[in-house]
Formats: structure tokens, sequence, C-alpha cells
């Protein structure tokens, strides 16, 4: 019979990842960049997945948006928070697997490139006690796919950032820079891929893969740092 271990912290990335909100921002994306004469394709829509604010920003500009980056980033903020507020629509079975890692007292941190007031509404949504603390978009940390906002992570989780007990920490993520930040942190990585619009392959950048949280428990995470 296998001990129960668990992870020291877990760490999740927001969009595609925790809730689908990426057709929220999609539609948001793409109704500005219309209403500027733009046009909107899959390579553009696969290109701002897990992407940071500035890198949307800059890819907005490109096809045609003069707005400035500010008014970029409130407009999709106001739009987005305006239809998660409506509805939050959580990953199938991540709010019982956050409601047993609180049970557990393994604390949970949210990663998230997108904005204060996202981040929070989101937090706030959870199950009782879900979050420890989050990360967002407008801290003053070096986005994804750096892996700084995951080592911060660790530190707000109470932990160090060092390579022990990163390797002792779990993060899911969708996208590409989002694996890429959570590989180079040290951290056990979970590709969670039914969401994603970018199929994320086998790039190495991940130890285990899932479509969604549904019959993941504790059990089950504990087989990922058995060694």
């Amino acid at each position: 019979m296998l001990p129960m271990i668990v992870p020291k912290a877990v760490f999740w990335d927001l969009d595609g990842t925790l809730i689908d909100s990426d057709p929220y921002w999609v539609t948001a994306e793409r109704a500005l960049l219309e209403s500027y004469g733009g046009t909107w394709d899959d390579d553009l829509a696969d290109a701002m997945q897990g992407a940071a604010f500035p890198v949307i920003v800059r890819l907005l500009t490109e096809r045609g948006v003069t707005l400035a980056p500010s008014e970029i980033r409130a407009q999709l903020t106001d739009e987005v928070l305006a239809m998660e507020r409506a509805r939050l629509p959580w990953i199938e079975g991540v709010r019982s697997l956050l409601e047993a890692l609180a049970g557990a007292a393994v604390p949970s941190v949210l990663v998230t490139g997108s904005p204060r007031l996202i981040a929070e509404n989101v937090v706030s949504q959870a199950p009782a006690g879900a979050f420890a603390d989050y990360i967002c978009g407008d801290d003053d940390v070096t986005p994804k796919p750096d892996p700084a906002p995951y080592l911060l992570a660790a530190r707000k989780a109470g932990l160090t950032d060092n390579a022990q007990d990163m390797r002792q920490c779990l993060i899911f993520e969708d996208s590409l820079p989002g694996l890429s930040a959570a590989r180079a942190s040290g951290a056990v990585v979970c590709a969670v891929t039914g969401h994603a619009r970018v199929e994320v392959g086998e790039e190495g950048l991940y130890d285990q893969r899932i479509v969604d949280y549904r019959g993941l428990n504790l059990n089950r995470l504990a087989t990922w740092f058995a060694h």
C-alpha cells in the first residue's frame, strides 16, 4: 500500500487550467481587433494563448488596434471580468480537488498573468480557504515563460524556492509559455489539455498529463511524488 504523500504546495495557472476562460478572452480580443478593422485568425488566437499582457497588446497593435496599451488592457479586463462575474466556468472536477487539498492543509497559490481584478474574482468564488495567496499580472515579477512567478508562489506558500522544495511542489498548466515556466521552476508539472487551444505535444515540458480533474484525488497525486 503506497503511503499518502502529498505535495507541499500546488500552484495553478488560471485560463484554460483552472477555468475555461479562454473563450471569454478570445471573444473580447476578437471584438476589439475587428472594431479597428483587423483580421482575426487561428494563428493569432494560438499566439495569444498563455501570453503575458504585453505580448497580447503588441499582437493587437500589430494587427491595427490604435489604443494605448493601458486602454487595451482596461477594455479587455472589463469585458472578461463581466463575463466571469456572470458565470465562472470551472474546469471539470477542479473544485473537488481544491477542497481536498485545503482539507489536507496543502496550500494552493493561483499564478496568472491576468490583472488583479480577475484573479481576486476567481479567488473569491473558489471553495472557502482554497487559495493561500495569488500572483497576478499586476505584480512586479517577470512573467511566464520565466519561472519567476512560480518561484514567488513557493515563497508565498511558506517554502523556499530552492531545488529541494520546488521538487515537492506541483504545478497545473495548459499553455506552452506556462509549461515552460513550470518546467524551469523545478516542480512536478501536470499539463491540463482538455480546454487548451494549442496542443502541448511531446515537448518534455510535463511529468503528468490529464484532460480534466475528474477522478483526480490525493491518493493519485501521491503516486506522482513517490520515488
